[in-house]
């Protein structure tokens, strides 16, 4: 069994994981739209209308309040899918580009 201590460790080594790969996955979208890709999300193609610097500081500050919330609710689960799916969507992004390239 895992110590509590250790657990809550876990627990902010993926929240810090969930942030990182978000700002990854923005990165990654702002390298394949010169390329010809385009934004599925109807929500973050208004917000990368708004430029380079407020997009990555928008997905920033919500992966930030999405991840406080799933640690302060103690929702570690969803922590895994949530770091599962955007390393996912990450991962595509790489794959979209490298085709695109």
């Amino acid at each position: 069994m895992i110590a509590t201590e250790s657990k809550a460790k876990i627990a902010v080594g993926l929240a810090l994981t969930f942030i990182v790969l978000n700002v990854a996955d923005i990165l990654l979208t702002w390298q394949a739209l010169p390329l010809g890709a385009s934004e599925v999300n109807f929500l973050m193609r208004d917000v990368l209308a708004l430029g380079f610097v407020p997009s990555i500081a928008f997905k920033m500050g919500i992966s930030s309040g999405i991840a406080a919330l799933m640690l302060y609710r103690g929702q570690f689960r969803l922590l895994i899918v949530g770091v599962s799916l955007i390393g996912f969507i990450c991962v595509w992004n790489s794959h979209i580009i490298s085709g695109l390239s």
